[in-house]
């Protein structure tokens, strides 16, 4: 037990002069830039992106080191990035990964790919986000939401953002919802909220339909 000490810190030590910033670089930032930029061309904005999107990220960087090794250039070798010009970590790392996902998301978009398949009768699951996640995930912040339950109970309520702010399930198999504040709807059509604030909780099986408000420009 006394050697347990000195020899973890030793095997601690190896590990430390065996990391590589620029590879560990280099296995998720071309990924993140194709992700973003395949989704700007899609919808023409990017997506935010969450810790659970990190096995995405490692993918695309995986297939983008593929294409690199074909033409020549292998990033993972130890020692390439000293050979290699500062501007040129900048366009291998970022731009070329971003055209790729820029013309990505053209090509899915034109749905080119799509049809062919479909015409050879081909049908494969949609690869882009649900109507869910799509509309929660770009609700501008003090959006009124109203909220018809399924025993016909109408709740009214505004998305607010913040720590304690409102949010909705990522989960594709429990879409529940949290409204920080809720309110209701005066004699002139007016959005009003409960005073002192409160929220509520509203659970999947509970939602028959999402009605919402934008908030008007100011």
């Amino acid at each position: 037990m006394i050697g347990d000490g000195p020899t973890t810190d030793l095997a601690v030590s190896d590990v430390l002069k065996d990391f590589d910033f620029f590879q560990t670089l280099f296995w998720i930032i071309p990924g993140t830039f194709m992700v973003l930029f395949r989704s700007f061309a899609i919808r023409g904005s990017f997506p935010p992106l969450k810790k659970d999107d990190l096995s995405t990220l490692f993918l695309g960087s995986v297939v983008y080191a593929f294409l690199l090794i074909l033409f020549g250039l292998n990033l993972s070798e130890r020692n390439v990035w000293t050979k290699l010009h500062p501007v040129l970590w900048l366009l291998v790392l970022i731009f070329i990964p971003a055209v790729i996902g820029f013309l990505m998301g053209l090509l899915e978009a034109s749905d080119r790919i799509g049809r062919g398949l479909r015409y050879l009768g081909i049908t494969l699951p949609s690869p882009e986000p649900t109507a869910w996640e799509n509309l929660f995930g770009d609700l501008e912040i003090n959006a009124v939401l109203l909220v018809t339950l399924k025993d016909g109970v109408e709740v009214f309520g505004r998305w607010l953002g913040g720590r304690s702010g409102s949010a909705a399930s990522t989960d594709a198999k429990i879409r529940d919802l949290y409204l920080a504040e809720i309110g209701s709807i005066n004699a002139r059509g007016q959005y009003v909220p409960k005073t002192p604030r409160r929220g509520v909780y509203i659970a999947p099986e509970e939602i028959r339909w999402i009605e919402v408000i934008e908030p008007s420009s100011p």
